[in-house]
């Protein structure tokens, strides 16, 4: 019998289109989401949400902040595209924090859950009679998971900054190395551009909550155990700080302090953005022969010298690096994207170095991205049909997994969804009580 390639074997098993045939990893777990004005908490909670947990997401009556924010004040039925895009699999449900009543109706849901995510200021919580020391009380099994910008202690962690994404990028230290280098000599008056650079997406409070997520299963894991519940605590700045990478080994040992450089990289030649006829692509050789067979590519292993490079060391000096870029680009601007593409994989074929090859990659924008052949054959952009929002297209099978893959079985839910049916299914709540609780500014 003839052995089936790998690539169908796997296929035929962790294709996303088969998800909702097999079973969630976390769906005997219920996580009280009560994030608020905090991307970061919402991201966590949806990571939880696609590998099956019953995530109750709890807003105040208004709703959370989060719906409104969205590119040029855009709703679609209703809803921010950036919410619209993290309140997938969640039910969606109100409770007013601030009336002591509802801070019962909270214990009591709290007493069921396993996880319960917040982000109020360091206290808040306590304030309300809400902490992990008393909810522990009520339920020692309980995971609570606290995201804040500069952490529950700390000398600033009672300040009232906000955890707003480009403040946690602006403390990580991150963004001050991001950005085009200011000339030598110059100030920022005459080159405005050669500012520190945010991120694009709201990366900062990705990076905390995918951080927290993983603490959650850790927590869960230590919990199996032990049978203990623990607190957990993330500050959004210091996770974003941790990617640093060896930026604070180098100041740590040599005092040296990572300046910005562009589209360059500090650590390395050959590592950057280029420009293009049509665009710009990313190249990479960060072995010596890789950039040989670069020069090579381009026809300069006469004229460059290529053959006679012995280490790669020397080109990562700053003033090397500049000098090599201008004539690097200019060579890559007579091409195009897909012209660069190809003769790099040529050149890995048919070079005097093959199968040595430069790392070429096109620099893609969102509609190049979402029609890419490989990412719709993985499922990525594939559209879900929700029953509130039509089809929308969200990025979803971000795992690929044979036994329990995540999935998305709904894009989002209005504010106070599911009041009706959460309340009903953990507190024995029917309609009279709903509606007095509304009546009384509490759901």
């Amino acid at each position: 019998m003839e052995e089936q390639a790998w690539a169908d074997w796997i296929r035929e098993r962790d294709d996303p289109k088969i998800a909702r045939t097999k079973p969630e990893a976390l769906d005997d777990i219920t996580v009280l989401d009560l994030s608020y004005k905090s991307f970061a908490g919402c991201y966590c909670s949806s990571m939880l949400a696609e590998f099956g947990a019953e995530v109750l997401r709890v807003e105040p009556p208004e709703g959370d902040f989060l719906r409104t924010c969205t590119p040029y004040g855009i709703l679609y039925k209703g809803e921010g595209l950036n919410y619209l895009s993290e309140g997938r699999n969640k039910f969606h449900i109100t409770l007013n924090l601030e009336k002591p009543e509802a801070r019962g109706i909270l214990k009591g849901l709290a007493a069921q859950a396993d996880v319960l995510i917040e982000t109020f200021r360091p206290g808040v919580m306590d304030e309300w009679g809400l902490g992990y020391e008393e909810l522990s009380k009520i339920n020692p099994r309980l995971i609570f998971a606290s995201i804040t910008a500069l952490g529950q202690f700390g000398p600033m962690s009672h300040s009232r900054m906000a955890d707003y994404d480009n403040i946690i990028q602006a403390r990580s230290a991150n963004q001050y190395d991001t950005g085009e280098m200011l000339p030598e000599g110059k100030t920022y008056d005459e080159c405005p551009w050669a500012v520190p650079t945010k991120a694009g997406p709201w990366i900062g409070w990705v990076v905390s909550g995918t951080f927290m997520a993983v603490g959650i299963l850790a927590a869960l894991h230590w919990r199996e155990m032990t049978g203990e519940g623990q607190a957990l605590d993330i500050a959004s700045a210091e996770s974003y700080a941790s990617l640093e990478d060896w930026a604070s080994v180098w100041y740590q040992g040599a005092g040296v302090i990572n300046e910005r450089f562009g589209n360059l990289n500090t650590g390395g030649w050959l590592y950057c953005f280029a420009p293009t006829k049509d665009g710009a692509v990313f190249l990479g050789g960060l072995r010596l022969e890789m950039w040989q067979a670069f020069a090579d590519m381009l026809g300069k292993w006469d004229e460059w010298g290529a053959a006679n490079w012995t280490d790669l060391a020397a080109f990562s000096e700053k003033e090397e690096q500049l000098k090599w870029a201008e004539l690097v680009f200019a060579e890559t601007r007579k091409y195009t994207n897909e012209e660069l593409v190809s003769m790099a994989v040529e050149y890995g074929q048919k070079g005097r170095l093959a199968p040595i090859t430069p790392v070429v990659a096109p620099v893609c924008s969102p509609d190049e991205t979402m029609r890419d052949a490989n990412w719709l054959d993985r499922g990525i952009f594939t559209p879900v049909e929700d029953p509130v929002y039509g089809e929308v297209t969200v990025a979803q099978a971000q795992y690929k997994m044979t036994e329990t893959p995540a999935r998305t079985k709904w894009v989002c839910r209005p504010v106070g969804y599911d009041n009706e049916h959460i309340y009903l299914k953990y507190m024995g709540f029917g309609p009279r009580k709903l509606k007095k609780l509304k009546e009384a500014g509490i759901i």
